[in-house]
């Protein structure tokens, strides 16, 4: 497979009309690969913004016991949050109809609360976040430029929380929540014994706390079954979320936004033409197929077919590239008319994405 990437012929591949002329390979260019066909920065519209945000592993932990009093508080506070927390992410009740057994779920809390291991990681957390105001203050920024792509939409209510290594970014209707258990540093002890693999580690950082979240948030609102049904939906859709990070969060390097390292991106820029060329040949784009084409969409060690410098999420990758050029050569179209597009193959039919060789 490997030596097919490297020796595609494009002359011998038959395509269907509308990607003949996309596919075509230009003269390599002196352009920064990584600035071409990038957004230019939006103004951070000068508007008030003040996010609710909230502490729930505090404000859970902080107690020695909890009551029946306590659970039902606590319900009040943070509504559907709090039973999405008690039913899916610490998995303290199988669930509860109209009427929540408030003993039950105190005596859980407290087996939580008081269990070493779910201690020490409460107690690791408020030694890097007990003051986690940045991500109020970072998140604000984010929503006001988020409000300008996205009018309309609502935003949400930021909440930080704990759970036994359940996800990093969990939403409702109303709350964006981020499960700080996952930010404690790749080199934090237990990680390695949950038998994670280390690309995943590496990534459990500071830095990525905003983008992770931003990227979550955009999944809850856009992520539907539209996109699962086919490669190049899950590519554009993937793509359309990376566009929108460069211009949510400037400050924050493509490296974290795509979860690359910087050598693993350079790579991948200097080989897009043959990335472009191997799911064309492949017969990849057009795949409904998804135990064939997910795992160029998903994250992992690198890209079966693909030398070992490749990194994952190859799909993910051309994606961006797509989208990016689509705004470029459709200027009329806002961010919020790109989201509104499920259409991803009239997206790449008037992207004209050409991939350049590498000079």
């Amino acid at each position: 497979m490997i030596s097919r990437f490297n020796t595609a012929n494009l002359a011998k591949i038959t395509l269907l009309i509308v990607l003949a002329a996309i596919i075509s390979i230009q003269p390599g260019c002196k352009s920064d690969p990584h600035k071409k066909n990038a957004p230019e920065p939006i103004e951070t519209p000068d508007v008030k913004l003040n996010i609710k945000f909230e502490r729930f592993e505090q404000d859970v932990f902080s107690h020695n016991q909890i009551d029946s009093s306590t659970v039902m508080a606590l319900r009040v506070k943070y509504g559907q949050f709090f039973d999405l927390w008690c039913i899916r992410l610490a998995g303290l009740t199988p669930g509860y109809g109209e009427h929540p057994n408030y003993n039950f779920i105190a005596k859980n809390m407290n087996d939580y609360i008081h269990d070493k291991y779910m201690r020490e990681i409460y107690e690791e957390s408020q030694k890097q976040y007990k003051d986690a105001s940045f991500i109020k203050s970072e998140s604000e920024e984010v929503f006001k430029r988020y409000s300008q792509l996205f009018p309309g939409k609502p935003i949400p209510e930021i909440v930080t929380y704990l759970s036994p290594f359940a996800t990093n970014v969990t939403t409702t209707d109303s709350v964006l929540g981020v499960g700080l258990h996952f930010y404690l540093g790749e080199k934090y002890q237990y990680y390695p014994t949950l038998g994670l693999p280390l690309y995943m580690i590496k990534k459990f950082r500071k830095e990525y706390i905003i983008n992770d979240m931003m990227k979550g948030w955009l999944d809850s609102e856009y992520l539907n079954d539209t996109v699962q049904n086919s490669c190049i939906n899950q590519m554009v859709y993937q793509g359309k979320a990376l566009y929108a990070l460069e211009l949510l969060t400037p400050e924050s390097d493509d490296t974290i936004k795509i979860g690359y390292s910087a050598n693993q991106l350079e790579w991948s820029y200097a080989n897009e033409a043959k990335i472009w060329a191997f799911f064309i040949e492949q017969q990849l784009l057009f795949s409904n197929n998804a135990k064939l084409y997910m795992k160029f969409i998903n994250d992992g060690n690198g890209t079966s077919g693909f030398p070992k410098e490749a990194p994952a999420k190859l799909g993910a990758f051309i994606g961006w590239q797509i989208v990016r050029s689509y705004m470029k050569n459709n200027k009329n179209v806002s961010v919020s008319d790109l989201f509104k597009n499920t259409n991803a193959q009239d997206i790449l039919s008037k992207s004209g994405y050409k991939p350049l060789k590498a000079s």
